[in-house]
């Protein structure tokens, strides 16, 4: 393992797409895609610059506004191209594509000041892991991030706050700290799946005040903040670092649907249909309730997405990032970028305020909308259920699936639910119905979700 600095000069986007491959000689930049620097004799448009760094808690460590996590990512030249953007704070996980966003993020630190970025990987503990075992598991974080240390060690998606107090846990941490091999811990929280765990909110506010705990990794979103403004606060008086995910609900723009031309989305909708359905008037069918379904919401959101024009997810998932980015409170947003593009999208944003038309976008989406969204890590309706079927859970992997391209990894993790999934409902009276205080219409949500999940 080595921390060597191999490349200090930074390298602009179209130097990593041609070395990635994603050009060829002679080829321009895909439409959309914006160039940025001077390379190879051409004159190129400024490249975006992160602008506000916050510090990160007790750390102590200036962290760009805006951060990156790995869920996305499958080449270490984003990693790297972020990082000459000014990002200095990457989040990823054992479990991101079996560890390749650790191995893509190693390959990309070859190319980083080390002492300049802050590091952050995690685990999913079960309750009778051992300290070997965290510490063998740690040991091939190193390795896969071929890093000599790295600054933070997560517990993943926390459910109970009695693994809070995992001594194994703690002993291996103390042990990692005294080799050099770690400087801080945190913990990440998706809410619970069953009504036997505790909610995001009660996990984060124990693990504030435990004390023990360095840094937070937990949802919040303009249309999701009542539990994440309490977990701010207990962060804010406990001096942990907290840095925000899940920050976009929802989706804006609903293409019509035309067999011989299909959109990408549509397309790649279609592939799973024809694996599923044998007749070609049957998949039709299946597509065009698909976009029907979509059509009711955007009769809603039609008014006032003329009135403001944002018209895409992508409008809409950078003025979500906006909102979080104005708070002083929130020292940093992690945003999965997947490609170049959104970061030269995103970046100039840093340090900046949300503008009042794009506020009053926001408003408004999260009142009309509000009944389509299901709050990530929620727990209103799960004592409600007979079947103890976990909602926000299945409707988070819905959401992995849809908006995040995430789709083998989220129909895995459907899979896992195993006896706890949507069949349960099948023949149920549906007492969830109006437990909801945003009155989500949990039994077709769920019917949707299931169907996109148990596609072959």
């Amino acid at each position: 393992m080595s921390d060597r600095l191999e490349e200090k000069n930074p390298i602009s986007r179209r130097k990593f797409i041609q070395i990635s491959g994603a050009l060829t000689a002679g080829s321009t930049l895909s439409s959309g895609l914006m160039p940025n620097r001077v390379f190879a004799g051409f004159q190129e448009e400024k490249q975006p610059k992160i602008k506000k760094f916050k510090t990160l808690g007790r750390t102590g460590f200036q962290a760009s506004d805006v951060s990156m996590g790995g869920t996305r990512v499958r080449e270490a030249n984003i990693f790297r191209y972020a990082y000459d953007c000014g990002v200095n704070y990457f989040d990823v996980a054992e479990g991101y594509h079996n560890g390749d966003a650790e191995r893509e993020l190693g390959k990309a630190l070859k190319h980083m000041e080390r002492k300049k970025v802050f590091i952050t990987t995690k685990l999913h503990l079960d309750p009778d892991e051992s300290e070997e075992s965290i510490l063998n598991r740690f040991r091939e974080c190193l390795k896969r991030l071929d890093t000599n240390y790295i600054d933070a060690l997560y517990m993943h998606s926390v459910k109970k706050v009695s693994l809070l107090d995992k001594p194994e846990f703690h002993s291996a941490i103390a042990k990692l700290k005294a080799d050099g091999k770690l400087r801080f811990n945190g913990l990440s929280s998706h809410g619970p799946r069953r009504d036997s765990e505790d909610s995001m909110e009660k996990v984060m506010l124990a693990a504030a005040e435990d004390g023990r705990f360095d840094l937070m990794l937990f949802i919040y979103n303009f249309m999701n903040r009542e539990s994440g403004d309490k977990i701010l606060k207990a962060c804010k008086e406990n001096n942990v670092g907290a840095t925000a995910m899940k920050t976009s609900p929802g989706v804006l723009k609903v293409d019509d649907y035309n067999s011989d031309q299909p959109t990408e989305e549509q397309e790649s909708r279609l592939r799973r249909y024809r694996r599923r359905y044998d007749s070609q008037e049957e998949i039709d069918q299946k597509m065009k309730e698909w976009i029907n379904n979509q059509k009711e919401t955007m009769k809603k959101i039609q008014p006032f997405v003329d009135k403001y024009g944002v018209k895409t997810e992508e409008q809409l998932r950078i003025n979500s990032i906006r909102w979080i980015l104005q708070n002083p409170d929130m020292h940093t947003v992690c945003v999965s970028f997947k490609d170049f593009d959104f970061i030269d999208k995103l970046i100039p944003f840093s340090g900046e305020k949300l503008d009042e038309q794009s506020t009053g976008f926001l408003n408004n989406f999260k009142d009309i909308y509000s009944n389509q969204y299901c709050r990530h890590g929620c727990t209103d309706c799960i004592s409600t259920c007979p079947e103890l079927v976990p909602v926000s859970t299945i409707m988070r992997y819905a959401y992995y699936y849809e908006h995040q391209g995430r789709e083998k990894e989220a129909i895995q993790k459907y899979q896992k639910l195993s006896d706890m999934n949507v069949s349960k409902c099948n023949d149920c009276t549906a007492p969830c119905l109006n437990s909801c205080q945003h009155h989500i219409d949990i039994p077709r949500q769920l019917s949707k979700a299931h169907q996109m999940l148990t596609l072959a």
